[in-house]
């Protein structure tokens, strides 16, 4: 896998005769440089430091890398934080600058967990959103065919728990005026003002 994803090899993977897998994305030239450094920062045990763009705003790191991560689409490192003192997981997109720094560490000794998706994917906001049948591909696009209700008049319920209200309000903005958030209430409110916000930047 890491031989397919190195910079200027095929990224298609053929498992058989019948099964062809391809990881590369939208960000290949960028991501293949990314991940050769950190897999040899990683066989060495040696920190990485690199600019890092997130949503509380950027900032400079550094790393002690253990594990690269292909989860949920997109490709993370998982490594120790030495400027939080934590295990963290940084997503290889939002990374910039990354410089091997020469210096060494050793393996801790409580070993490395693993990332679970219950401690990065944590659900805060259980929204309910009423769905013109337009938008039913998409759903089951997104989250399968179980994860709507149709109703008698042909809208489907969706009812999910997201992340925070970013996630939800991001990801209903791509839907236009195929979707209504009905519940929370609180975040309707919010997600109103927010659209008369970008309506104002038209008028």
């Amino acid at each position: 896998l890491m031989d397919k994803l190195s910079a200027g090899r095929p990224e298609g993977i053929l498992s058989g005769q019948y099964i062809s897998i391809d990881l590369s994305s939208w960000y290949k030239s960028s991501l293949a440089p990314k991940i050769e450094k950190i897999q040899q920062a990683i066989e060495c045990h040696e920190r990485i430091a690199f600019d890092y763009y997130g949503p509380k705003g950027e900032g400079h790191r550094k790393l002690e890398p253990y594990r690269l991560v292909f989860k949920w689409s997109s490709w993370y490192v998982w490594g120790f934080c030495v400027d939080k003192q934590d295990f963290r997981l940084f997503k290889l997109n939002r990374m910039s600058e990354i410089e091997q720094t020469g210096e060494c560490f050793k393996v801790r000794e409580y070993g490395v967990p693993e990332p679970p998706s219950a401690v990065f994917m944590k659900p805060k906001v259980c929204a309910k959103v009423l769905f013109e049948p337009e938008a039913k591909w998409r759903l089951i696009d997104d989250f399968g065919i179980d994860s709507f209700k149709e109703q008698p008049d042909g809208k489907l319920l969706f009812i999910f728990d997201f992340m925070d209200a970013d996630n939800l309000f991001n990801w209903l903005l791509s839907f236009g005026s195929q979707a209504e958030l009905l519940e929370p209430v609180e975040l309707r409110r919010l997600f109103e003002e927010n659209i008369r916000k970008m309506m104002e930047k038209y008028q």
